[in-house]
């Protein structure tokens, strides 16, 4: 991941924060959802637990998602490729992702196999970023 990226998306980013997190819908118009993201080198992960985002990525998995914070201009956008994944390496960055955000009780709270009949991890690779009003 591209340096600048990866420390904007820091100062902007916290492992509990939301994201939003745009799908290309069956009629080529945006989806749209808040999401949580956690980072792991070389991608952007999110948790997917919604059918349509699923179905939508299935079909064409370009995905943008818009980083920022509340009471600023500065933002961050990514676009990229999502590629859905449940094997046991997902499952570990999912695991971890959550423990970032929650720690380890959260992930007692949320803990579950990722599956295609539940939640999966969606792993954006990066292919082009906007960063706006950071220094």
């Amino acid at each position: 991941m591209d340096p600048a990226l990866r420390s904007a998306i820091e100062k902007l980013h916290g492992p509990a924060d939301w994201v939003h997190l745009s799908t290309i819908d069956r009629d080529g118009g945006p989806h749209v959802t808040p999401m949580m993201m956690g980072l792991q080198d070389p991608w952007l992960l999110f948790s997917l637990t919604g059918k349509q985002k699923v179905r939508n990525l299935e079909r064409d998995p370009r995905a943008c998602v818009a980083i920022s914070k509340p009471g600023t201009m500065a933002h961050v956008i990514v676009r990229g490729r999502i590629e859905i994944r449940t094997d046991a390496e997902a499952q570990q960055m999912w695991e971890a992702m959550i423990v970032g955000a929650f720690g380890p009780e959260g992930l007692g709270k949320r803990a579950r196999t990722l599956s295609r009949d539940a939640t999966m991890l969606g792993l954006l690779t990066p292919e082009h970023h906007r960063i706006y009003g950071l220094d």
